[in-house]
């Protein structure tokens, strides 16, 4: 009784990856949002739903989430769902939200405000005093975007992460990690006011690059090879259909909803519980045949968008999904490279000079800075980001985080991977040099 009492109490306050931009989406439906008896939901609807994520929400707007793997003092035990309830309830100074993950991870999602610089001071001040009230209470946060001091366990009964977990065990273990032992990073940056898709090319382009120059989970990955982000190789190990970055093209609308709709769906809700549904039913399956749940409706795919998890993804602003998790100066410093490249004179720069490494997702998490292609990127987008910011009269220390940054890692083709010990884990064994050679 006390477990299914507390797990509905951070069923109110905790949603996964819905965040400080939006409304929470719950995952339970009241009686009159149940699934339809029949079908309603048309492909021209279907497609008007997708589109509805390249909508711009009016202020142009910087928010920031930083996830943090947390153990009790004394041990490396995870936390229980109880632990955490002297700290769901205390607001905190600047309106940063508190949730908590799958795997007992903390997540601060900050205030959505103007620039990298302004949301960065809020969430780092709350983050501060988020640390010292969960060290009050015996909880230690790490910086940690693999978690391999102990092995993955779910500590949240949720129904939506039952199905979660079931649908991707059918692939391997790849799912249960992601969920309970990684930690990432994400910047949530608003759709251009006036020219929508800008942004989304922009990011797409950019976005190996970013996971390359801020690589900080370095070792053997779930295919048995090494990797300089351990996270995002797991995050590709575990369902492409709904981890892939989605194509790019100057319709957006029509790719995200033809990526949805390609897509399985592994929950339907409805009832106290939902129904779990295993791998092998597309949501362009369930409008055409249906379920024994019912038919889909339009909130019905409103909800399967957020079991979507491409790199970046587009929730009627852009979500920057790809980032490990860092230590705070290395974390301050990827913020401010993505928010500021969005800013019209950087991107209208960057679009001439950067080179498109749209093809170099894979790339760019295995190899990092050692490819040459992402190394010169990484090296041109940090360096024009840190002129930009110098130019600015409020933000010479935005400019020095980039440039301490640039100094330390990228202008030696370095990012924290290369100083970071390695990923270690007997879940992720080292395949034998010849196995990888062999054709």
């Amino acid at each position: 009784m006390l477990h299914s009492i507390i797990w509905r109490y951070l069923l109110l306050v905790n949603c996964f990856d819905v965040k400080c931009f939006s409304a929470i989406v719950s995952t339970t439906k009241g009686p009159g949002d149940m699934t339809s008896s029949r079908p309603t939901l048309t492909i021209q609807k279907a497609y008007a739903v997708a589109r509805e994520a390249f909508e711009p929400g009016g202020a142009d707007l910087v928010g920031v989430e930083i996830e943090w793997p947390v153990h009790k003092r004394g041990s490396l035990s995870r936390p229980e769902s109880a632990d955490f309830l002297p700290i769901m309830n205390r607001p905190l100074p600047n309106g940063s939200r508190i949730t908590i993950e799958p795997g007992g991870q903390v997540e601060l999602s900050g205030p959505p405000l103007e620039s990298g610089p302004a949301t960065l001071r809020a969430i780092n001040e709350d983050a501060v005093i988020l640390h010292h009230r969960l060290r009050a209470h015996g909880l230690i946060p790490t910086d940690l975007a693999v978690d391999d001091r102990r092995p993955p366990h779910r500590i949240l009964d949720l129904p939506r992460y039952r199905a979660m977990e079931s649908f991707y065990a059918h692939r391997g273990r790849e799912g249960t990690w992601m969920m309970t032992n990684t930690a990432s990073v994400q910047i949530n940056i608003s759709h251009h006011p006036d020219r929508r898709n800008v942004r989304w090319e922009l990011a797409n382009r950019m976005g190996p690059v970013l996971v390359a120059a801020f690589a900080n989970s370095p070792g053997i990955g779930p295919d048995g090879q090494r990797w300089q982000s351990v996270r995002q190789a797991i995050w590709n190990g575990i369902d492409p259909g709904r981890t892939a970055p989605v194509p790019v093209s100057d319709q957006p609308g029509t790719d995200w909803a033809q990526y949805a709709l390609a897509a399985d769906v592994f929950f339907i809700r409805g009832g106290e519980l939902g129904t779990s549904v295993p791998p092998g039913l597309t949501f362009a399956d369930w409008m055409t045949t249906g379920h024994p749940a019912g038919w889909p409706t339009e909130d019905d795919l409103r909800y399967h968008l957020t079991t979507l998890f491409p790199p970046i993804r587009p929730r009627g602003w852009l979500e920057f999904r790809m980032i490990d998790a860092l230590e705070p100066d290395c974390r301050s410093a990827a913020v401010l490279v993505a928010s500021t490249a969005i800013e019209d004179r950087v991107a209208a720069e960057l679009v001439d000079l950067l080179p498109d490494t749209q093809d170099l997702w894979v790339t760019a998490a295995r190899d990092g800075l050692n490819d040459p292609v992402l190394r010169d990127a990484a090296q041109l987008l940090l360096g024009v980001v840190e002129l930009h910011l110098r130019r600015h009269p409020t933000h010479s220390s935005a400019a020095e985080t980039v440039a301490t940054y640039i100094d330390r890692y990228t202008k030696h083709g370095l990012a924290p991977a290369h100083v970071h010990g390695d990923i270690e884990t007997d879940a992720f064994p080292r395949l034998d040099a010849a196995v990888v050679a062999a054709p």
